[in-house]
């Protein structure tokens, strides 16, 4: 079966391999019970030459999300830079994605990892805006859906687990399913949690709003960077709690996320948010976004890009 994404090679391990040979056992332990860790990541077109965006902030987390659930890999982060760097330049690419993933491969059957390998994979290829063809312009439409996010106390949010996003591939289907381009879930308490793999943002009076991780969420680090640019522009930020009230009453609403980047929220439920269309304070934020990880905001923001040359 042809590949849909556009990638010709893997690191895998150490060794680049061609795309087509880059296999998995069907006994490893991921593929049964979930335990694999990931990361998103993008590379982009930037003022000197492809950069990759806040690198070292993907590494620390890859690994910390690896160490909760008990797993260790002999890769250094200065290794996993050069194998990126490496993939990058071996698909001539400009602007692409970056996963890598970690995961526990074959050994003794069974719930619990017995003899497992821990293996290591990187992969790349292009990929345009997330949310699709015009979303960072015209905003998207999202759904809240029936299913819930799970409780932190059941797993931790922030780590970044492949077994964890079977909550988020409900969403997304449910949301799918009735016509909208995104699912949010709502946390156990029937708060606001997130967009199935972004943040949310509310704006009103010119002041942005977001939530803390005890409302079950991923602590993004686009979500990080956002927080950065409205302080550099002066904007008030407030991190707590919010409903859906909240979200329906906002004047602006945005998702934040590697793959959605600054993605306005035009609609929920069919209502639209505020106007309708993104507004001033997230195409503000939005723009000095993706003129940072293009090298193109200042030289505030080159210590967040990685060269790939």
């Amino acid at each position: 079966m042809p590949r849909k994404v556009d990638s010709q090679y893997v690191w895998m391990d150490g060794e680049v391999v061609d795309a087509d040979n880059a296999h998995v056992s069907f006994f490893a332990h991921c593929i049964h019970y979930g335990t694999a860790v990931f990361e998103g990541i993008r590379c982009y077109d930037a003022e000197g030459g492809p950069a990759i965006f806040r690198l070292p902030e993907h590494w620390e987390r890859l690994r910390r999300s690896a160490r909760g659930y008990y797993m260790e890999y002999p890769w250094t982060d200065e290794q996993l830079t050069e194998a990126s760097r490496d993939l990058i330049r071996r698909h001539d690419f400009r602007e692409c994605y970056i996963r890598p993933v970690v995961l526990t491969g074959e050994g003794r059957m069974g719930v619990r990892p017995v003899d497992c390998e821990t293996n290591v994979g990187i992969a790349v290829w292009s990929w345009g805006e997330y949310l699709g063809a015009g979303a960072l312009e015209n905003g998207i439409s999202a759904k809240i859906v029936d299913r819930r996010k799970y409780h932190p106390s059941a797993f931790d949010p922030t780590v970044k687990a492949s077994g964890h996003y079977l909550n988020s591939v409900v969403a997304t289907k449910e949301a799918a399913a009735g016509g909208y381009d995104e699912g949010i879930l709502l946390n156990p308490e029937g708060r606001i949690a997130e967009g199935s793999g972004e943040n949310i943002f509310l704006v009103n009076d010119g002041r942005i709003q977001t939530n803390p991780p005890e409302e079950s969420l991923l602590l993004g680090i686009t979500r990080d960077s956002v927080l950065h640019i409205a302080d550099a522009f002066g904007i008030e930020c407030e991190i707590a709690p919010f409903g859906v009230d909240d979200l329906m009453s906002a004047d602006e609403a945005f998702f934040t996320g590697t793959a959605a980047e600054v993605t306005p929220i035009a609609k929920v439920n069919d209502q639209p948010i505020g106007s309708g269309v993104r507004g001033p304070v997230t195409e503000k934020i939005q723009s000095t976004y993706l003129a940072a990880v293009r090298g193109r905001a200042g030289d505030a923001y080159l210590p967040w890009l990685t060269r790939v040359d």
